[in-house]
Parts: C-alpha cells; sequence; structure tokens
C-alpha cells in the first residue's frame, strides 16, 4: 500500500518567510497554520516557560486587533482555533471554511509584529500558566515525565519542561519576553503551511500582499546543536500520593532525519501497537502483570526520545516487568524478525499514517512539524523508507539504542502500600499523554470546538454539492444499515452501534457494561481472542469493542474482513473464563488508577450527586464489589437481553461500494436472529434543594469544582436554544463566552474552565455542569463568578452581537462534523438513533440560525437553576 502522492508547493518570499501549500478540495475547509523555529530547547538559563508563556499572550491583542479580538472573529467567521510549543517549535493555527480563511493572514501577520504585552495582561497569563503547571503536577504522569527529561538531558536544551519551572515563570519579566518576541517572531524563522479547499496561485499572492512588508531579522541567532550527555543508564524513583505503580523507560533515541528513525517507529509497532505485539503480549496477556503497556518514538530536531509507559497491577513486581521488557528488546537486538511479523507492523504504520492524513488539520501538522524538524518532503517519502527496512536494520538499530547503558528508568511509586489497595469509582483509565513535549494554548478536553461561527450572510456547509446522500437499508431481522460512500481515501470506517450500556445495567451489575464490551473480541465461536487480532492487525486496521457495540477503520481492500470480524464479535462471542478474569483484574486496576486522575474522581462524585438512583449515578465501570462479584453468566445474560440485530445500527463509510457492502453485511449479519428486549423500569430523578456541596479532600496543588444539576435529553425541541445559550454562556469558541473570558481572561482563575448543558444530552436526560479546574484558594470566587453568569444570563436578553456571533460559529464550524470517514459514520448512527432526519444535515443551520434572544432567555429561565443545584469538588481540604 503506497498512500496517494500530494501535490506539494513550497514558496519562499525575499523576507525569508517559507510557504508551504496542499489543494484538498474535498470538503470546504483550509487550515492555516504558522510553525516558528523557536520552542523551549531555545530558552536561557532562568528563563524557563518563556516560549510557552509568549504563546499564550499571542492572544491578548494588537493595536489593530484588541484584545479578545483575535477569538472573536475566529468565532465570527465560523472557525476554531488553537496553539502549541513544543522543546523545538512554536505554532499556531486556524481552521476556517474555504470562502473566509483569509482573515488567518490578517490574524497572524498583524501578531507577528504588534503584540501589545500589556503589563496586566501579563500578569494575568502568567497565573493561568502556573495554573496550567499545577495541572501538570497534578497528573499521574506529569511529574515522571518532567524529571525523566530532565535526568536524561542534564545541561541540554531539552533539560526543563516545556511549561517550565515554576521559579523561573514566577521572576520572568516582561522585557525578556518581549526582546524574546522582537527576535524570533519573525518572517525568515517562520514557515507558513496552508492545506485545503484552496487554489495555490492565489494563496501565493495573498500570503505576499499580507506579509511581504514584514522585515527579516539579520542577526536571527543560529540554532545551537549540543551533543548528547554521555550514555549511562540512570534511574529516579519518585514517591507521589497516587494509587499505583507506574513505569517509564526512556532510551536516547534520533533525530527525525536520521534514517534510523524509520526503524525505531517498526519497532514501536513490534513492541506494542495491538494486541498480538510482544509487549502487549507477554506483560498484558500472558502474565497478566500491567494494565497496559505503550511504547512512542519521539524524533526532534536534536536527537529525541524512545520511551515505554506502563501502570502495574496492584501488588505486582516492577523487577519482573522490567525483566520482561529487557527479555524482548534482547530479543530484537539478537533475533531477526520474522519476514511476517515485519510486514504486519509495516502494515500497521502504513494505515495508521493514511488514517491521521483525512483531515486538513492533520495534514498541515504533518507537513509543518517535518519542515521544522527536517523537511516536509518527510510526508512524501515516510512509507517508501518503513517498506525498506529490513530484519537486519531492527537488529542493528536495537543494538544501537535500546541497549541498558542507553536508558534512564523512572518509577512512581504510592507514598504508602496501603494506597495501591484503595479502591475508585471513576470513569476511564488513566494513561500517559500522547506527548510529553508539547502544550496547548487551550484544552480541547473542556472545550468541544467541533460543534458549532461573522458576516451578515454566512457561509453555512452545503453537503448537496458534495454528494452526502447515504444509502439506508433495513434488514429482514431488523439491522438498520446505513452507508456513505467517501472516495477520498482509501479508507472506510465502521461503527456498529447497539442500544447497550450503563442504562441498562441493574444495580448489583454495575460494571457489567462496560465488562461485556471488553470481552465481545477476546474469543469467538470461530477464532479466539489472538486470532481475531491477528486477522486485523495483520492488514493495519484497528478494531475495538465497547459496551454499545464496536468500531473498524481498515484499508478499503479490507472491508470485507472488517464486516466479517465486527459480525464474529457481536453475534458468537464466548467470553472465555480466563479473559473474564483477566478483563476483571484489568478494569480492577483501572478503578484504582482513576483515582489518581483528580479531574474524573470530582465529575464521578457530581454525577452521583445529581443522579440519585438512576444509573448514571454509578461511574461507568462500576465499583470493585460489583466487579468482583460478575459472573460469566451474568455477562451472557447481559448480552443475550440486548445485543440483538433489531436494536443494532450499522454504519460504513468510505472508500467502498455500496452494493457491494450491502451484500457483505446481509451475508454475515443476516443470521442474526431478531429478539424482544426487556421493559425498562423509569427510575425517577430528584431534583436538588437548595445548593449541597460535597468536598473530597486530596493533597494536591489544584481544586477541580463541578457546579450544576440534571439537565436535558437530546430530543428535547429546546436543543437548539440550549446549544445556542451554551456558546454564550460557557461553550464558545476560544475564550468568547462569558465565563471563559471571566474568569480565565480576566481573573486568570484557570487553565481550564467550561460550561454547558448540551454536550451530555442524549436518550437519557445528561448534566448541566460547569467545571474549573484552579489553585484552592479560588474555589469561592469560582463558584460566585459560575453564579453570577448563571443569573446573568436568566435575567437579561443576551445582546444581538453574541447572538449572532453563537449562530454564524454554530452553523459555520458545522462542516468540520463531517473531515474524516469516522466522523460521518458516528453522523449517521447519530441521526438514525435520535430520529433526526435524513435531511438533518441541510436542517440543522436552519434550526440553529431560527434561534432569538427571547429563547435563549425562556430557556436559561426553564433549564438552569442558580438556587437549587449540586457541587462537588476535589483538592486540598477546605479549611487547610
Amino acid at each position: 500500500m503506497h498512500p496517494p502522492n500530494l501535490d506539494i508547493t513550497t514558496t519562499v518570499f525575499d523576507n525569508g518567510l517559507r510557504l508551504i501549500t496542499l489543494e484538498k478540495h474535498d470538503v470546504p475547509i483550509v487550515t492555516s497554520s504558522i510553525w516558528y523555529r523557536i520552542g523551549s530547547a531555545h530558552e536561557a538559563p532562568g528563563h524557563t516557560g518563556l516560549a510557552h508563556l509568549l504563546e499564550h499572550l499571542l492572544f491578548k491583542g494588537t493595536p489593530t486587533y484588541p484584545k479578545g479580538s483575535l477569538d472573536a472573529l475566529t468565532a465570527m467567521y465560523g472557525g476554531h482555533n488553537n496553539a502549541g510549543t513544543s522543546f523545538d517549535y512554536t505554532m499556531y493555527y486556524f481552521n476556517f471554511s474555504s470562502d473566509r480563511w483569509e482573515i488567518a493572514l490578517a490574524l497572524e501577520a498583524d501578531r507577528m509584529q504588534h503584540c501589545l504585552f500589556d503589563p496586566a495582561e501579563f500578569e494575568a497569563e502568567r497565573n493561568v500558566v502556573l495554573e496550567e503547571l499545577k495541572r501538570q503536577q497534578d497528573s499521574p504522569w506529569g511529574e515522571l515525565g518532567v524529571q525523566m527529561e530532565a535526568t536524561m538531558f542534564p545541561g541540554h536544551p531539552y533539560h526543563h519542561p516545556v511549561l517550565g519551572w515554576q521559579a523561573d515563570l514566577e521572576q520572568l519579566s516582561r522585557e525578556t519576553v518581549i526582546e524574546y518576541y522582537r527576535t524570533y517572531y519573525v518572517p525568515n524563522n517562520a514557515t507558513l503551511v496552508i492545506v485545503g479547499d484552496i487554489e495555490t496561485s492565489a494563496v501565493i499572492e495573498q500570503v505576499r500582499r499580507h506579509f511581504e512588508q514584514i522585515p527579516a531579522n539579520p542577526t536571527l541567532p543560529a540554532m545551537d546543536s549540543p551533543p548528547l550527555p554521555s550514555q549511562t543508564e540512570h534511574r529516579i524513583q519518585l514517591v507521589q500520593e497516587n494509587t499505583l505503580k507506574r513505569l517509564q523507560i526512556g532510551y536516547h533515541a534520533t533525530t527525525l532525519a536520521d534514517p534510523d528513525t524509520y526503524a525505531l517507529d517498526l519497532i514501536d509497532a513490534l513492541l506494542s501497537q495491538g494486541k498480538t505485539t510482544r509487549l502487549y503480549h507477554r506483560l498484558v496477556e500472558q502474565e497478566q502483570l500491567v494494565t497496559f503497556v505503550d511504547t512512542w518514538n519521539n524524533p526532534r530536531r536534536l536527537p529525541g526520545v524512545f520511551s515505554l509507559f506502563s501502570t502495574l497491577h496492584p501488588g505486582k513486581e516492577p523487577a519482573r516487568v522490567e525483566q520482561i521488557v529487557e527479555d524482548e528488546l534482547r530479543r530484537l537486538r539478537t533475533e531477526p524478525v520474522s519476514t511476517e511479523e515485519l510486514q504486519k507492523a509495516k502494515n500497521v504504520i502504513a494505515a495508521d499514517f493514511l488514517f491521521e492524513k483525512e483531515t486538513t488539520s492533520g495534514l498541515a501538522h504533518s507537513l509543518g512539524e517535518y519542515a521544522l524538524l527536517h523537511t516536509h518532503e518527510y510526508i512524501q517519502t515516510y512509507i517508501d523508507q518503513i517498506e525498506g527496512i529490513t530484519p537486519a536494520d531492527i537488529m542493528r538499530v536495537a543494538q544501537t539504542y535500546l541497549v541498558e547503558e542507553n536508558r534512564t528508568v523512572g518509577w512512581s511509586l504510592p507514598a504508602t502500600p496501603s494506597q495501591e489497595h484503595q479502591a475508585a469509582d471513576a470513569v476511564s483509565a488513566s494513561l500517559p499523554p500522547p506527548s510529553t513535549d508539547m502544550a496547548f494554548h487551550t484544552s480541547p478536553i473542556e472545550k468541544d470546538d467541533s460543534s458549532s461561527p461573522v458576516t451578515s450572510s454566512p457561509f453555512v456547509f452545503a453537503p448537496k454539492d458534495h454528494q452526502f446522500h447515504h444509502h439506508r437499508w433495513v434488514l429482514d431481522n431488523g439491522l438498520t444499515v446505513l452507508c456513505l460512500e467517501n472516495h477520498v481515501l482509501p479508507v472506510v470506517s465502521l461503527e456498529v452501534f447497539v442500544e447497550a450500556g450503563q442504562r441498562y445495567e441493574r444495580d448489583e451489575h454495575a460494571g457489567v457494561a462496560v465488562l461485556t464490551g471488553q470481552l465481545l473480541d477476546e474469543g469467538s465461536t470461530h477464532r479466539s481472542g489472538f486470532e481475531i487480532a491477528q486477522a486485523i492487525e495483520s492488514v493495519g486496521g484497528i478494531l475495538e469493542t465497547q459496551s454499545q457495540g464496536a468500531s473498524a477503520q481498515v484499508l478499503s481492500q479490507d472491508v470485507r474482513l472488517a464486516i466479517e470480524l465486527l459480525a464474529e464479535v457481536l453475534i458468537h462471542p464466548v467470553f472465555p473464563e480466563e479473559k473474564l478474569e483477566q478483563k476483571r483484574q484489568q478494569l480492577l486496576a483501572s478503578l484504582e488508577a482513576d483515582e489518581d486522575n483528580l479531574p474524573l474522581v470530582g465529575y464521578n462524585l457530581f454525577r452521583d450527586m445529581v443522579y440519585g438512583s438512576h444509573p448514571y449515578h454509578r461511574p461507568r465501570k462500576g465499583y470493585k464489589a460489583t466487579l468482583q462479584a460478575l459472573s460469566r453468566s451474568d455477562v451472557r445474560e447481559y448480552f443475550e437481553s440486548y445485543f440483538h440485530p433489531n436494536n443494532t445500527i450499522v454504519a460504513i463509510v468510505g472508500d467502498a461500494d455500496p452494493d457491494a457492502v450491502f451484500a457483505y453485511v446481509q451475508q454475515y449479519f443476516g443470521e442474526w436472529q431478531r429478539q424482544p428486549l426487556p421493559p425498562q423500569p423509569d427510575v425517577t430523578i430528584p431534583s436538588p434543594v437548595g445548593p449541597t456541596h460535597t468536598h473530597l479532600p486530596r493533597n494536591k496543588a489544584q481544586t477541580h469544582l463541578y457546579l450544576g444539576h440534571l439537565g436535558i435529553t437530546r430530543t428535547n425541541p429546546d436543543f437548539y436554544p440550549l446549544l445556542t445559550m451554551d456558546h454564550i454562556l460557557g461553550l464558545g469558541a476560544g475564550f468568547t463566552d462569558r465565563i471563559s473570558k471571566t474568569l480565565r481572561d480576566e481573573q486568570g482563575l484557570a487553565y481550564s474552565v467550561s460550561a454547558n448543558i448540551s454536550l451530555s444530552a442524549e436518550r437519557e436526560p445528561g448534566v448541566f455542569m460547569a467545571y474549573i479546574g484552579t489553585s484552592p484558594g479560588n474555589m469561592y470566587r469560582a463558584i460566585d463568578g459560575f453564579l453570577d453568569e448563571i443569573r446573568r444570563i436568566r435575567t437579561d436578553l443576551v445582546s444581538p452581537e453574541e447572538l449572532e456571533v453563537a449562530h454564524n460559529y454554530i452553523t459555520g464550524n458545522y462542516v468540520f462534523h463531517f473531515e474524516t470517514s469516522t466522523q460521518l459514520a458516528h453522523y449517521l448512527v447519530s441521526v438514525e438513533r435520535y430520529q433526526l432526519g435524513e435531511d438533518y444535515i441541510w436542517t440543522f443551520p436552519e434550526l440553529i440560525q431560527s434561534v432569538t434572544r427571547e429563547d435563549i432567555l425562556r430557556v436559561a429561565r426553564q433549564y438552569l437553576d442558580p438556587d437549587n443545584y449540586y457541587i462537588a469538588s476535589t483538592g486540598r481540604p477546605l479549611d487547610a
């Protein structure tokens, strides 16, 4: 398999600005990103954190675009923006629909020259960054990752974290930041990457018009390339207020330009990218020592790091885990990998490479990062280079880098042995971050930038122009099948949704839905779990099962295999007893790991308060006692109650012929027998009486606070006014909403803050929830701030300007829901599940545009209650 050739154009202007363009016309979207060849690795001693703080300050206004204008214009034009800082670069990006993206050039050219650095804003944003630093320190993996880099790179530019050291941030002067900005934010230190529905010749002239008058810096300092520290093994051990033992091993590795990088990427895939890989099979499946294991090759401008991450099951010994890791690396150093195993790894990498290139933002990020670290041509040659790697290359590279004298071993251990066995009741496993060398301007977790922006005649995505008509069939057994052709890339995404999950569990069986979902692919009447994993991984595909069905992503040539495997795991699972026990132990360990994730602990407490005796009051994974009591017969009873074709939707999107797809579905799913569904009792959810506050004390740097009450169902006719209200109150683009503007942008209380009622709405009522992570001393100020804004939106009409921004942001941003085959499959399932209508893609913008100021006042008064609500918080004791 070879990815499609990309027609990339590069242009260098007289002032040194480099432009990279790539036309992609399947969806009317443009990503414009600018990359500065400057990051935390270029900071002087005592100035750590400068690059990242400067990144934040570039959103604080210029004389032409005062504070708040950048986010307001982004919202007005229906786009979204963000920024990130790494060791080697700082990048900023905008996503817009293709009829209005040029505003991004005006904004970037302006802030390259004219940032204000208002002293008050400087101090406020310093506080925000300090809150972000505390958030990292409280993360189960954050402090370990920081100490690993510091130990691996003494006296080296990668020694200090991207966020900086707290003491340096606290004393960093405004003058130092301004000098840094004037030195490095110049055209000859920048690369502009523009990808999407563009005409290259026109883009070149647009860029010239906006940027050619900006002077270069003739004295731009050269980039240093210091040597790596001497290679010798180092060990660190942290004792933290966490519940489980965590392991991180780092090996000094390569630059992106080093040819050995390709072999290290393949070693990463051989070790951990799939259930049949060497480390996963040994540590997770066979010996059951760890809840997960992951490896990651991270090449940089200077030699980077090949890392391993793992969390141990309670009571398991670190020495044994280390021994197995070394055993498997020794095998790579001394035994040639088989041709078949190496080809499987190559298929995984090639498919992942394609999956990541479905979006304009994915392509733009790859082009920008490759250009900054080596060359943008890397995107064209990467798969060919991967295909050329031999078993001998794998052995040589493992012998060179993955040796004990080249490693640093880091352990995070619980502060007391008893902490390792404390039960937790939280929602999802706490995994290490996918990257430890990137810090973003805003949090994509608390704020959803994908759901909803201004011209007087706003552009609205017209899917009729892009052949957005899907096929729908219903089999005799009641199975609903949806298919949409999308031939841009040779990729197909499949989603099989079963109306099951936590809502349908009995109290005594809490967690059975998750357990059942995790067991679906662990063996069928036709294949073992290993054989199922081997079948999908051998073609580079992805197959995942969960409490509400399964999903897959494959290259188009493998769509029949994907449908066959999905049918196997959903119709014929056997739930092996030994696998049930293994998954039970993994879930129990995951519950304990979740106790280290403070935002999750607070969120679970909030839901427990809101939902009363409704099944949603429980953690999604259940409790320690219920998980321990679940039997194979309980799992089978749950499965046989809900996993029926007349309770299931299949959505298939991508490079596939609909008639052939339907024939495969009939072949593999047609035998599935229709069954009656058990009745579900109604559960009354009590309303709060007055404010009720529950606090869980934890010895952490931040307090995480949730305020709110019960919300709405997705089918509530007021969903659209409430969605619009959310974007004015606490879900707007950037810092355009009232709560973000007040609590973060003006008061500097938090890095992450949001409020909404629409995001959790589904068949059952969701929640209205306001969230903030802040310093303990700011908790009551945050509560007052939330309540003030809730009362204000219930009292006064929103301004015409606020409503216009919300209308145009939601409708203009709508196009970003339809970039990937996975997004499209999920959209089709949602339309079918909630009976939104086959024309919903056209009616949604009309429903939003019809919302009035009076509608928002009405729904705010009806659905938001500033007098009766719950507060859940976790952090330092309230009297501390």
